[in-house]
């Protein structure tokens, strides 16, 4: 895994929900995308798998919220970063 990759694109998730969030989409999936991007790209920056660093039984739930949240075509800026994390977590 390409730690650094993942770390700049979990920034690129944060930044644009910091600074450019779409409309129309519920504040706490906003919240919970941004605190679990957060914890990607620490986990990241500190050299470690942010997917065996969750807690047992706990799961991402991001692009599922991203998912069933993201459809205009203002949104799917964010969907397309947040799918970028996705594509780095699962990179081997």
């Amino acid at each position: 895994m390409d730690y650094n990759s993942l770390k700049q694109a979990a920034d690129k998730v944060i930044a644009a929900i910091d600074c450019n969030a779409p409309q129309h989409v519920s504040p706490d999936v906003l919240i919970s995308t941004r605190n679990q991007m957060v914890f990607i790209r620490d986990n990241a920056a500190a050299g470690k798998n942010p997917s065996t660093e969750l807690s047992s039984g706990t799961k991402f739930t991001y692009a599922v919220l991203a998912s069933r949240e993201l459809a205009s075509p203002e949104q799917m800026v964010l969907q397309n970063l947040i799918d970028e994390v996705t594509r780095n977590l699962l990179k081997p």
